[in-house]
């Protein structure tokens, strides 16, 4: 029987977390690690930069047709990601 006090060792590291403001740092790394997978491969390739910023994902390419290209995948990206993390952490995508 769980007492009032107690806590899942999952609930007491999102507290830790959440006190020390790290959230917005480890879901950076997380989305960025699965860009690949999510994005693919040839995406991939030409991606520079992904940086996720108060639920603004910034995406830099190097490819104007593909930036183009992902202007038009813009909510599918945002639900895929979203998914993959569990809750919502996406708003909107910036492709530079």
């Amino acid at each position: 029987m769980k007492r009032k006090n107690e806590v899942t060792l999952q609930e007491a590291m999102d507290r830790l977390v959440d006190t020390y403001g790290l959230r917005e740092k480890l879901d950076e790394q997380a989305v960025a690690s699965l860009w690949d997978e999510l994005a693919g491969g040839m995406v991939a390739r030409h991606t520079v930069a992904v940086k996720l910023r108060r639920g603004k994902l910034y995406i830099k390419v190097d490819s104007a047709p593909l930036r183009q290209e992902l202007t038009f995948m813009r909510d599918g990206l945002i639900n895929t990601i979203n998914e993959k993390m569990g809750r919502r952490v996406v708003e909107q995508i910036q492709l530079d």
